[in-house]
């Protein structure tokens, strides 16, 4: 999809405003593949380990913005600082265009400088961030987990801006390669390892804290059975965890996502836990507040608990070897059949460089194409049928029958609930809609 503010041959200079440890790890991928291609500006600010994750990674950056704590007088004062360091750098450097997850401060400088911005959505729990940033974006990266009553409400009201995607955020993980020398063996920390990630008790939506991820850590370093190491957000979390006997304290220095190379990946920390399913490994989810959508998605495939006595249980068992190579083939199942974000922007950058063209008229579909449609319409949570419909383009009349076809074959399986009938791709499903995918790449590549 063209974005209307950009024409061809327009970006040379990109900018990459970064202020999660998710995006350093996120645009990484990206710079590498465009900076021959692309001039670029990183910025990162000084929270979470940004910084340290771009020099481990041998990523030139500036560092602009903070993060403002907890209180809203903080973060409100942060803010305009952010945007006073901005400016200035922005106005010098001349980037074409803003790649940025959500920063308010970043996208407000963008449009205030006539700088089309591309953002990502993926948390509708921070309404306040999302209709700062999103009216003002011009093009917006969406998992299809949202409907697009959920998105007007955050501020997603032009739809000609969406560009979908399926599955996690974290799919940019998918097919990433893994260093070979484990990381924690150079470390000195003996196998098997269970990495925990703690909370993020900045996040807006973040409620009192509850001790559970503690408790559960206490149980399972108690039983022996396994090495815990941890990654720390604050100084705090820190000093509690250096406390514990048998714990081993990490910092954020490491090139690959530590959960690569994990047995198991514990803790309360929403997109840790995504990165671990995408890669395949064992995750077991502590999180006490309200999730996210894609976290709602993301607990229908991962162990979930808010009771230490059994998070630890559910650990224990994912050091069974056997056990943690079900639960991978799984995973691998539904991750083939997610999008990688990373590869969608890059295509959507270089696709700026082409000559718009006349959009090609609807063709007749196959009657497989049309089984596959629906199959991969299914392929990431349950749906109704009247969903299906759109999500596959069909009728009720050709659907109610190919529907049959599909769950008699073994291909889809339905549930019926109090909300209704509900279908879902089985494991032949999946496995059905990867065969197809790899025979038309070998056939059109």
């Amino acid at each position: 999809m063209q974005d209307k503010t950009l024409g061809p041959r327009q970006v040379k200079k990109i900018w990459v405003a970064m202020s999660t440890p998710f995006q350093a790890n996120f645009f990484a991928p990206l710079i590498k593949e465009l900076e021959g291609e692309y001039q670029f500006l990183v910025t990162a600010r000084d929270h979470d380990g940004i910084q340290s994750i771009l020099k481990s990674k041998g990523i030139d950056y500036v560092s602009a913005g903070k993060h403002g704590g907890k209180r809203l007088e903080n973060k409100l004062e942060a803010y305009a600082e952010t945007i006073q360091q901005m400016i200035p750098l922005v106005e010098k450097e001349k980037p074409d265009l803003l790649l940025t997850e959500r920063w308010p401060e970043a996208v407000r400088v963008a449009f205030g400088m006539n700088i089309p911005s591309w953002t990502i959505f993926y948390d509708e729990r921070e309404k306040h961030v999302n209709q700062m940033v999103f009216p003002l974006a011009t093009k917006i990266f969406i998992p299809r987990f949202y409907t697009f009553q959920e998105l007007y409400q955050q501020g997603v009201t032009d739809l000609d801006k969406v560009v979908w995607f399926n599955g996690f955020h974290t799919g940019y993980l998918k097919g990433a390669a893994v260093e070979s020398e484990n990381p924690f063996k150079k470390m000195g920390i003996d196998s098997p390892v269970v990495f925990v990630r703690p909370e993020p008790e900045f996040a807006s939506f973040f409620p009192e804290r509850q001790p559970i991820l503690e408790k559960s850590v206490d149980l399972i370093v108690k039983k022996g059975a396994a090495t815990v190491a941890v990654l720390p957000r604050t100084e705090e979390q820190r000093r509690h965890y250096a406390g514990v006997k048998g714990v081993h304290v990490l910092h954020s220095s490491m090139n690959d996502s530590p959960v690569a190379h994990a047995d198991v990946a514990l803790g309360a920390a929403e997109t840790m836990l995504m990165e671990a399913f995408t890669l395949g490994t064992p995750a077991v989810s502590a999180i006490y507040w309200e999730p996210s959508k894609p976290v709602i998605e993301l607990h229908r495939y991962i162990p979930h608990s808010t009771e230490p006595n059994q998070i630890a249980k559910y650990v224990d068992t994912y050091l069974d070897e056997g056990e943690k190579k079900l639960f991978s083939d799984k995973a691998s199942l539904i991750v083939k059949n997610m999008d990688n974000p990373v590869r969608l922007i890059i295509d959507e950058i270089r696709g700026l460089y082409e000559t718009p063209r006349e959009e090609a008229t609807l063709k007749r579909r196959s009657k497989m194409e049309i089984r596959i449609d629906i199959i991969q319409s299914t392929s990431l949570r349950p749906l109704r049928t009247t969903h299906i419909m759109k999500a596959a383009n069909i009728s009720y009349t050709e659907l109610k029958t190919i529907v049959d076809d599909l769950e008699r074959s073994g291909l889809i399986s339905m549930e019926v609930t109090l909300g209704g009938k509900y279908y879902q791709a089985t494991s032949e499903g999946l496995k059905v809609l990867q065969d197809y995918k790899l025979f038309k790449e070998r056939l059109f590549s």
